[in-house]
């Protein structure tokens, strides 16, 4: 896909990162290490789980949500594996190996070798036109997208959201068409992020692809993608946790959170969405307070670079009177539109009617466009999931975004791969979040566009 560059040809961009490739491919850190999928029973029965995180050290991995409405999976690491095999069975826990050697997945996606028209791991990304989307690229590579595509179109602006705490550009797009005479004035901006987990690779990957398909369909005639793009303002950023991200490259490809030191206490992150101001720091078994646990909330709201770049972002756009219709993170895996509350703090928000009919829409269309199995569906996050406190959902719908149609979409995919998910899916996986999000704003222009 491609669309009318603002300039004859586009700089050839060199990309190399040779040894992180390297060093992330000889690495065996997963080695051994089991997912157990396991069949909580009640609040007291998370609680544990969360206390023996802490007794191994950190030791447990929780690649699903904290819940007793479906099984919970768990990565052990492989010196733990017999001791919390035993642990279960002694508090009569049913449980099933659902992976015997994470390696092995890791090694699937890491140590595939690549062309060098693929993009990729460390190759050259010549152009824009040659960009691949139907593999994972890294850091530089999407930063190097991101102001790519702000030359190719020229109803795209590159922007900065900020720092990281390592001091790495978090890049962005704002995407402003001429609008439709029947669009409010300024239009209402639509927020995409991703990658505030790290090792979620497919978030960041799918944000690319449906982007430019929809800047390609908007330049191309495509009724949807302009329908979209007269009626709203679009805002996106493909990666937040920047440094988290190249960690996985470099470092473990399993990282999820942010790498800011928590001093006085040898570990290092934050668990990103659960540092937003919305609820923090609330009772629950969703977000951790001890400080080495990988779902670790902060020592405060906003403590870490990143939430609050995005915080700030937000503020401006306030300053400047602009109003945010719809913001989503986007994340995997469950693949569920999870709407407000991710905290219970009480009955639902008035809005949650439209926000659920919004969601189902999205839901419908996603699993529709490639029969996905099992299907998408839409709800209350904290009735859907699990409970948690500082989520983004929450923070997107009342906190300073204000939007009232605010999510977290979880991706592919159930369980089978989790975040492992094969190169083979990110095209599918992209579309079928194309069609999601047109629906979704179908929804809005005919249901609320102008409440």
């Amino acid at each position: 896909m491609g669309g009318t560059m603002k300039t004859p040809a586009l700089r050839s961009v060199l990309l190399t990162l040779a040894f992180a490739s390297a060093f992330a491919n000889t690495k065996e850190l997963y080695r051994g290490n089991q997912v157990l999928r396991v069949n909580l029973e009640t609040k007291d029965d998370l609680k544990w789980l969360l206390e023996l995180e802490q007794q191994t050290g950190g030791n447990l991995d929780f690649w699903s949500s904290l819940s007793t409405n479906s099984p919970v999976d768990i990565m052990v690491s492989r010196d733990y594996v017999a001791e919390i095999k035993a642990k279960l069975e002694g508090r009569h826990l049913p449980y099933k190996v659902v992976k015997l050697d994470v390696q092995e997945d890791v090694n699937r996606i890491q140590s595939r070798p690549k062309r060098s028209s693929e993009g990729g791991q460390g190759v050259n990304v010549a152009s824009y036109q040659d960009f691949n989307y139907s593999v994972y690229h890294t850091y530089d590579e999407i930063q190097q997208w991101i102001r790519d595509a702000a030359s190719e179109y020229d109803f795209v602006k590159f922007f900065s959201l900020g720092t990281t705490y390592e001091g790495r550009d978090i890049g962005a797009l704002e995407i402003t068409a001429p609008p439709d005479p029947s669009a409010t004035s300024p239009k209402p901006i639509v927020y995409f992020e991703g990658g505030l987990h790290a090792r979620e690779w497919i978030a960041p990957a799918t944000i690319l692809y449906f982007t430019e398909k929809l800047l390609w369909g908007y330049s191309n005639g495509d009724a949807d993608a302009r329908q979209a793009l007269r009626m709203f303002d679009f805002h996106i950023v493909p990666s937040v946790n920047c440094d988290g991200y190249v960690f996985t490259w470099t470092e473990e490809r399993l990282w999820r959170k942010s790498r800011k030191p928590n001093q006085g206490y040898g570990c290092v992150g934050t668990d990103l969405n659960r540092n937003f101001n919305k609820f923090w720091g609330g009772a629950g078994d969703g977000a951790s307070p001890w400080p080495c646990s990988i779902l670790f909330r902060g020592f405060s709201a906003f403590d870490n670079f990143e939430t609050r770049a995005i915080d700030g972002y937000f503020q401006n756009l306030k300053a400047a009177k602009r109003t945010t219709k719809v913001f989503i993170d986007w994340h995997n895996w469950d693949q569920t539109i999870l709407a407000p509350w991710s905290y219970k703090s009480g009955g639902p928000p008035r809005e949650t009617e439209d926000q659920l009919a919004a969601a189902t829409a999205m839901a419908d269309a996603m699993t529709a466009t490639n029969n996905v199995f099992e299907g998408y569906k839409a709800g209350i996050a904290a009735d859907l999931l699990y409970e948690m406190s500082g989520s983004s959902n929450d923070y997107g719908f009342a906190g300073t975004p204000n939007a009232k149609y605010s999510y977290v979409v979880e991706l592919r995919d159930r369980g089978q791969f989790g975040f492992l998910i094969p190169e083979e899916q990110i095209r599918p996986t992209g579309e079928e979040s194309y069609d999601g999000v047109i629906a979704l704003l179908k929804w809005i222009i005919e249901n609320d566009y102008e409440k």
